[in-house]
Formats: structure tokens, C-alpha cells, sequence
């Protein structure tokens, strides 16, 4: 039998398609179920399998060409059949040969019809299905890449329509996908799962939002030098906050979603990140606000040795109200800290960074930091955490007043 190949339809919403690789040269033979051509839709692609033993013995589009669902891309047939018909055929006009056309195009792919004939609905298998082991679908393409790179079908996952396998699903297990080979595969600890859940979490219930700010923090390193050597940025900068959080309660606080209650506290119980192996782990420094520059830096000090040295509990992670993440010491320049709920607000510190300035004296470079204020949208608004690092960019340049 010799018949036209067309342009597989793959979904109803596909308009065009674009062949992207021809397996037969005009004149070259294929066994019935051997791919013969591999297209290319807005969304996904598609091999093109021999009907059934037979040669190209034309082609009307080569390889980076398009046309639309069933336009015809070439003529398979014995290699001693007359295609004078089928020929003709292509130069009818595309609604006289539609019927013609979609029935060709559903053999190509396995696509389904609607009873009453009308449009595809869905893609049922990949094209020609081969079957390993009487138990995986696989398209002869993929079942040929397995064989070459030595993957047994049963162990790849497929991604094709219904979970056939294509060929990429077989690279992508011999690790040959994009010339990847796999260095390691690591799963999650118990701890790191537990970071995924409550970040996922947090992305997926809370209005995400970031506010960010440049803030000069001259006066800042200088509060830091004038409190002695136990007290580093860290510390001005967490009692800066502490300072904005009083003019600014809303932030410091907790929502929660099935009562809609929002929730302000009095101490300001800040959570200051800490990088470990497993992940980000979060300690709370109790009643920031109630305390001096000195008692801040030696319990956090001694806090983040505990963390670091693996000998917190969960009493430390607890009774957060706000939540201090600071990448700067890794080269940060701007970045969107994930809430950690219930509370409402993290504020993400970067780098410190030199910027030219212009004075009565000429050019300076005081340094400054950009900060990165997350806030959850259903509790507060964007203007509320425009104010308050417009707070925290005033309490810094007094910083001095926070060593009293």
C-alpha cells in the first residue's frame, strides 16, 4: 500500500509543525514500525513510523520546514508502485483531501477521534509502540537508542503520552542526555526534607512579595568598632532591626491562615539564619530589643556555636516573630528570602558594597547594603514595607543611639 506521509496532529491546540529530522533518504527502505521522521509541535514532539514496509520515495518537507496538522511531508510507497494518484492527491486543495489528511495524521501518532468524527482529543501512544519484556512501551526509536547505550526499558521512566518511553527518556537514564553524566545523586536528609515541606509550604500559602533598599551603613560599622570586639555588624544590625520594629509592630508578628488572625507580639524574638551541611536552620534570639549590644553579641555567639556545633534543640528554632537571613557574607547582592511561618516578614541582608557619592567635599565611597525585605501580602502591604526600611535605613545612620 502506498500512501502520503502527513503532518501528525498532536493535541487540538497544535497549528503547525516542524520536521526535524528525516531517518530516510528519497529512495531509502523501512520495515513496517521503523521511524522514518521526528516532528516538532509548540509543545512537544512526535516520531513518525513506516506503516508498513516500503521506501520514501519523495519528500515535500525537509528537515527546519513547517506546515500544519496533515500537510503532506512525503510519499511512502514500494519502490516499484506507480504514485501518479498520490501525487495528484498532494495538489488538491487542503479541504478537499482534509478527511484524508487527519486519517493519516491519527495513524501517525495514535491519536484519538471523537466518536462523531470531530477533532483529536489526545494523543493515546507514541508512534508504533514497541514493547520490552511484554510489559514497557517504548517507540522504536527509543527501544534502538536502548539497545545502543545498553539501558533495560523496564528501568527508564517514560515521559511520553500514557508514560511511553521516547528516546530521551533513554538518554536521560544512561545519562546521556545533552552529553550529562551523573556525578552523584544525593536524597534529602531527614532535615533537608523537613526544610522543602516547610519552604514549599510557606511559597505556596503565603502572598509572597520583596521589597529591596540600598542603605548606606558607615555609621553602622562605626557603632560596631565603638561596642568593642565582642559586637560585629551582625549584632548593630539586628538591634537596628529591633529598633524598626517597634515603630513598625505589623512586622512582628504571625498569621494564621485558618483563622485569618494576625497576631503582634511585644519582645521581638528574631530568628538569624545559620548555614549548615543539611541546610538553613534558623535559631531565635529571644527579646533583641531587651538588650544590650554586648549581651546580644555573646548570646549570639554562643547560640550560633551550639547550632554549628550540632548541639541545638528544637526550643532554639522556636517562638520566632521575624526572621534575619544574611547572604552578604557570600556575595549577595540582592535575592528573595522565603518567609518562615507563621511569621509574616524576613529581611534578606547582601553585601556590603562601596558606591560613589557626592559631597560638599568632592567624590566619597561610604559603604552600603542592599536589603531585602519578603513580606506575605494578605497581612500587610507594599507600602507598609517601604516605610519600614525607610525606618531601618534612619535607625542605621543614627546607629550610635543603639549602643545606649
Amino acid at each position: 500500500m502506498s500512501y502520503v506521509v502527513r503532518m501528525p496532529k498532536l493535541g487540538v491546540e497544535m497549528e503547525t509543525g516542524i520536521v526535524i529530522e528525516w531517518y530516510l533518504d528519497v529512495g531509502e527502505t523501512a520495515e513496517e514500525g521503523d521511524v522514518i521522521a521526528e516532528i516538532e509541535s509548540e509543545k512537544s514532539t512526535a516520531e513518525v513510523a513506516a506503516r508498513e514496509d516500503g521506501a520514501l520515495r519523495e519528500r515535500y518537507l525537509d528537515a527546519g520546514e513547517e506546515g500544519p496538522p496533515g500537510a503532506a511531508m512525503g510519499i511512502f510507497a514500494p519502490p516499484d508502485a506507480d504514485i501518479s494518484s498520490l501525487r495528484a492527491e498532494i495538489d488538491v486543495e487542503p479541504g478537499e483531501a482534509a478527511a484524508d489528511a487527519d486519517e493519516d495524521a491519527e495513524s501517525a501518532t495514535g491519536e484519538a477521534t471523537t466518536d462523531d468524527g470531530g477533532a483529536p482529543e489526545s494523543v493515546e501512544e507514541p508512534a508504533q509502540p514497541a514493547v520490552d519484556d511484554g510489559t514497557v512501551r517504548a517507540s522504536p526509536r527509543a527501544k534502538r537508542r536502548a539497545e545502543e547505550l545498553g539501558v533495560t526499558l523496564s528501568r527508564v521512566e517514560g515521559t511520553g503520552p500514557e508514560g511511553g518511553i521516547v528516546a530521551d527518556d533513554v538518554a536521560a537514564a544512561a545519562g546521556d542526555a545533552g552529553g550529562r553524566t551523573i556525578r552523584e545523586e544525593r536524597t534529602f536528609s531527614g532535615m533537608r526534607s523537613t526544610i522543602a515541606d516547610r519552604l514549599s509550604t510557606s511559597y505556596r500559602e503565603a502572598a509572597h512579595v520583596t521589597v529591596d533598599r540600598e542603605v548606606e551603613v558607615e555609621a553602622a560599622f562605626a557603632a560596631a568598632e565603638a561596642a568593642g570586639e565582642d559586637a560585629s555588624l551582625t549584632d548593630v544590625l539586628l538591634l537596628a532591626v529591633s529598633a524598626t520594629l517597634d515603630e513598625h509592630p505589623e512586622f512582628n508578628a504571625t498569621f494564621d491562615a485558618e483563622t485569618e488572625t494576625h497576631t503582634l507580639y511585644e519582645e521581638h524574638n528574631i530568628g538569624v539564619a545559620v548555614d549548615l551541611d543539611g541546610g538553613l536552620v534558623t535559631p531565635v534570639i529571644p527579646d533583641v530589643g531587651g538588650k544590650s549590644i554586648g549581651e546580644l553579641a555573646r548570646q549570639r555567639s554562643r547560640l550560633t556555636d551550639r547550632v554549628l556545633d550540632g548541639e541545638y534543640d528544637a526550643d532554639d528554632l522556636s517562638g520566632g516573630t521575624f526572621t534575619v537571613s544574611n547572604l552578604g557574607v557570600v556575595g549577595s547582592d540582592s535575592f528573595t528570602p522565603i518567609i518562615n511561618p507563621p511569621e509574616i516578614a524576613i529581611l534578606g541582608v547582601n553585601r556590603v558594597r562601596e558606591r560613589p557619592v557626592n559631597t560638599d567635599s568632592g567624590i566619597e565611597f561610604p559603604r552600603h547594603i542592599t536589603f531585602s525585605l519578603s513580606f506575605d501580602h494578605r497581612v500587610v502591604d507594599g507600602a507598609d514595607a517601604a516605610r519600614f526600611l525607610v525606618t531601618l535605613d534612619e535607625t542605621l545612620a543614627a546607629a550610635e543611639e543603639l549602643l545606649d
